[in-house]
C-alpha cells in the first residue's frame, strides 16, 4: 500500500470517528433538551418532592406576663404537617390524600378546610348564600358554572370533575378528599409559600409520616410553636384568644409588617390584647431548606433565614387584683340575686369591675362576667367554641369597654363639676328640694323625700334627685355636655383594645337621631344620668380617676412594656395626660360631697364603709333601665377611689340589674381590702390577739 493510500484510509477513520462524536453529542444534547426545556417542570416538580422541600421556621410567640412577672401566656413546641402541591395522577393524589388523612384521624387530628363553608353532605347542602363566588372556584370551564344549581349538583361535579374521584369511594370518603383537595386549589402551595395542612399533631403521626416520606409526596413536617395559656380564665376578655389567619389578616399584616414574613398559614391575635399587641407578640419567620435521599430519609437541613422569637409582653393587670375583683363579682351577683326588696326581680346575671391607677392610667383589674377560658380556642373542639359563642350572656362581650350603661348618680359629681365651673352654684349654695316640685315644665318626684334646703356636700351624699333636677336645669345642657366630654364621657379612651364610644344626652343626639327638639325637663333627666346617657365602665373610671388626681385624664391602658428576646425594652407604655381646665376648688367641692356618700350617716354608702381604716371617696348610682315595667330590676354602679387625702386607684363596679348601687358597693370593699393589703393587716392583728390570749 502507497503512502497516498494509507493517508486516505487514515482520514476516512478519522472522519468516521469525528461523525461518531458527533452523532454521540447530538444525542446528548437533544436528550439535555429534553429534560431542561421539553420535561423541565415535570423533572423540577420531581426534585422538588424527591430531593429536597422548605418550610418555614415559625417563631415563637411572645410570652405574656402580669405587671409582676406571673405568666399568662406562653408556648410549647410541637409538629405540623405541610404540603407543597406535586405534579400526580388525580386518581394517585386522591388515594395519597385519603391516607394522609386516615393517618391524621387515627392520631386524633383533623384539618382545617374553607370547602365546609359553603357545602356540606348528610344531607348535601350549602352553607352559604354567595354560592356563585363559589362556585367560580371549582368549575373547570366558565360556562359550566350555569348548569350547576343545587348543591347535589355540586358536589357531584366536584367529585367527578374538578377533582376525579374514583366512583369507587364512598361520598363521605370522596368528601374528605375533596375538603383537602380544596385547599390546595384555592391556596396553590408552592415550595415558597406551603400550606399547613395539619397542626399540632402527635410525634408518633409525625414519625409515620417522615418514615413515609417518599409515598406522601409534597408532605412534610415541622417543629412549630403553639399557644399555651395559664390563669387566662381570669383575664380571657383582657387577654382575647389566637386564631388561624385570614385572609384580610394575612393581607393586612403582611402591608404593614413585610419584615415578619407572615404566611397564609400562621395563627395571630383574634381579640384582645393578643390582638392589640400582635406586632409585638409576632416574631420573624426562619426559612428552613431540607433534603432528602430518594427513600425519603433526611439527608441534611440548611437555615436560609434564622427565626427571631417575639417579645415578651407585661401587661398592667395584678392576676392577683384580678382574681378578688372576679370572685367578689360573681359572689356579689349571687347575693344581690336572693335579696328581699320589692324592686328586686331576682336577675342580676352580669357586670363588669374596672380598677383604675389614677397616677398613670394603668390598669389593674379589668373583669367582665360572665367569662370563658381561651384556652378553648387552642383546640379542635368547634362544639366547645360553638357552645362558648351561643352560651346566655354573651361570655366573650367584653362588658368593661364595650357594654354602655346609664350612669345614673354616679354622673352627678359631673353635673356638680358644670355648676360650679359656670356659676351656677357655690358649694354653699342651697337649693330647696321638696317631695315633689315641677321642674323644666314637668312634674318631678324625690326618692329621697323631702329635704329641704340643702347644698352639695348633703345632695351628692343623699344622691338627692331633685337637687340635681333644678342644678340641672340652671346649669343648661350645653355645660353639661362640654365637662363630660372634658371629662372623656362618650368617646373613645384610647385603651388598646375595642371600645364602645357610647352616648351624651345632648341637644345634638336628640335632634339627630329623633329629629326632636330638646326640652328644660330633658335636662333634668339627663342631670341625673338617664335619658340618651350612655357609657363604658372604662370610661366611667377615667372619669372618677381624673376627679381624684385633680383634673388629669390619661389614657387607660393595659400593656405595661414590651421586652425583647435579649432583654431590651423596646416598648413602654407613655405616662402623658390631658390636664382638664377645671378650677382646684371644683374638685375639692366634689370631693367633699364623694366621701360624704361613704362617711356621712345619710350617705348611700355609708353602711359599706362605715368601719373602714381610711377615707374613701364614692358616689352610688341606680340607673333604670326602662324595662322595669316588664319585671326587670334596675342596674347598680358604684365609682369610687381611695384613699381620699391621697388617691392611687379608682374602682368602677356595674351590676346589670343590681337593682340599687349600694348594693354594688361590697365589690368595691373587697377589692381595696385587697389592694391596700387590709386582710393580710386584720390577719395580722387577729394572730397577736390570740397570742396574747394564749
Amino acid at each position: 500500500m502507497s503512502n497516498e493510500e494509507k493517508k486516505h484510509k487514515g482520514l476516512d477513520r478519522y472522519i468516521v470517528l469525528v461523525v461518531f462524536i458527533l452523532a454521540i453529542s447530538v444525542v446528548i444534547v437533544y436528550n439535555l433538551a429534553n429534560i431542561q426545556l421539553v420535561n423541565g417542570a415535570y423533572y423540577m416538580e420531581q426534585s422538588i418532592s424527591r430531593i429536597s422541600t422548605q418550610g418555614y421556621i415559625y417563631p415563637k410567640r411572645g410570652d405574656i406576663f402580669d405587671r409582676n412577672g406571673i405568666p399568662i401566656a406562653g408556648s410549647r413546641m410541637g409538629y405540623c404537617v405541610q404540603y407543597v402541591d406535586v405534579d400526580m395522577t388525580p386518581q394517585d393524589k386522591n388515594a395519597m390524600f385519603l391516607d394522609l388523612i386516615s393517618l391524621l384521624e387515627k392520631n386524633g387530628r383533623s384539618f382545617k378546610s374553607r370547602l365546609t363553608d359553603y357545602i356540606d353532605i348528610n344531607p348535601v347542602r350549602f352553607k352559604t348564600d354567595k354560592t356563585e363566588s363559589f362556585i367560580s372556584t371549582i368549575v373547570v370551564n366558565k360556562e359550566d358554572a350555569q348548569y350547576l344549581i343545587t348543591a347535589d349538583q355540586v358536589f357531584r361535579y366536584m367529585r367527578d370533575k374538578t377533582f376525579a374521584i374514583d366512583p369507587s369511594y364512598t361520598d363521605e370518603e370522596a368528601f374528605k378528599i375533596m375538603k383537602l383537595r380544596y385547599e390546595v386549589l384555592v391556596n396553590r402551595p408552592t415550595i415558597q409559600n406551603p400550606l399547613i395542612i395539619a397542626d399540632d399533631i402527635p410525634a408518633l403521626a409525625m414519625a409515620e409520616i417522615e418514615e413515609r416520606s417518599s409515598y406522601f409526596r409534597g408532605f412534610s413536617t415541622f417543629v412549630k410553636p403553639y399557644r399555651v395559656y395559664c390563669n387566662a380564665e381570669l383575664v380571657s376578655h383582657v387577654l382575647g384568644y389566637v386564631g388561624y389567619i385570614s385572609q384580610e389578616q394575612y393581607e393586612k399584616l403582611s402591608k404593614e409588617y413585610p419584615d415578619k414574613y407572615y404566611t397564609q398559614s400562621d395563627i395571630v391575635g383574634i381579640m384582645g390584647i393578643e390582638s392589640a399587641a400582635e406586632p409585638l407578640l409576632r416574631g420573624v419567620s426562619g426559612l428552613i431548606s431540607k433534603e432528602v435521599d430518594e427513600s425519603g430519609r433526611t439527608t441534611a437541613f440548611t437555615i436560609e433565614r434564622p427565626p427571631v422569637p417575639g417579645n415578651k409582653v407585661y401587661l398592667t393587670i395584678d392576676l392577683e387584683l384580678q382574681k378578688v375583683a372576679l370572685e367578689s363579682l360573681k359572689r356579689n351577683i349571687e347575693v344581690i340575686r336572693k335579696k328581699p326588696d320589692k324592686k328586686n326581680h331576682g336577675d342580676a346575671n352580669a357586670g363588669a369591675v374596672v380598677v383604675m391607677d389614677v397616677k398613670s392610667g394603668e390598669i389593674l383589674a379589668m373583669v367582665s362576667y360572665p367569662d370563658y377560658d381561651p384556652a378553648v380556642f387552642l383546640t379542635d373542639d368547634n362544639d366547645a367554641k360553638a357552645a362558648i359563642l351561643e352560651q346566655a350572656g354573651y361570655p366573650m362581650w367584653n362588658r368593661a369597654t364595650q357594654g354602655t350603661y346609664a350612669p345614673g348618680s354616679t354622673y352627678k359629681p359631673l353635673v356638680a363639676i358644670a355648676a360650679l365651673e359656670s356659676g351656677t352654684i357655690t358649694p354653699n349654695t342651697l337649693i330647696y328640694c321638696p317631695y315633689k316640685e315641677e321642674v323644666g315644665g314637668m312634674p318631678f318626684t324625690n326618692l329621697e323625700g323631702h329635704q329641704g334646703h340643702i347644698a352639695l356636700t348633703k345632695a351628692l351624699a343623699t344622691s338627692s334627685n331633685m337637687f340635681f333636677y333644678k342644678v340641672g336645669v340652671m346649669t343648661g345642657i350645653d355645660n353639661i355636655v362640654k365637662w363630660a366630654k372634658e371629662f372623656g364621657l362618650a368617646q373613645n379612651t384610647g385603651i388598646e383594645i375595642s371600645e364602645s364610644i357610647g352616648r351624651i344626652a345632648s341637644k345634638e343626639y336628640k335632634k339627630t337621631y329623633l329629629n326632636e327638639d330638646w326640652y328644660p325637663a330633658n335636662t333634668a333627666m339627663a342631670a341625673i344620668g338617664q335619658l340618651y346617657n350612655s357609657f363604658t365602665p372604662v370610661q366611667l373610671v377615667n372619669y372618677i380617676a381624673s376627679i381624684a388626681n385633680g383634673g388629669k385624664r390619661y389614657t387607660p391602658h393595659l400593656i405595661k412594656m414590651a421586652v425583647s428576646p435579649e432583654g431590651k425594652i423596646v416598648y413602654e407604655a407613655p405616662n402623658d395626660y390631658y390636664e382638664i381646665p377645671v378650677k382646684p376648688s371644683t374638685i375639692e367641692a366634689v370631693k367633699a360631697g364623694m366621701v360624704a356618700v361613704t362617711h356621712r350617716n345619710d350617705g348611700t354608702a355609708a353602711s359599706v364603709f362605715r368601719d373602714f381604716p381610711f377615707t374613701v371617696a364614692g358616689k352610688t348610682g341606680t340607673s333604670e333601665t326602662g324595662r322595669e315595667d316588664r319585671k326587670e330590676s334596675s342596674n347598680g354602679l358604684f365609682v369610687c377611689y381611695a384613699p381620699y387625702d391621697d388617691p392611687q386607684i379608682a374602682i368602677v363596679v356595674v351590676v346589670e340589674h343590681g337593682v340599687w348601687g349600694s348594693w354594688t358597693a361590697p365589690i368595691a370593699k373587697d377589692i381595696m381590702m385587697a389592694y391596700f393589703k387590709l386582710n393580710e393587716a386584720e390577719k395580722t392583728t387577729h394572730a397577736q390577739t390570740i397570742e396574747i390570749i394564749w
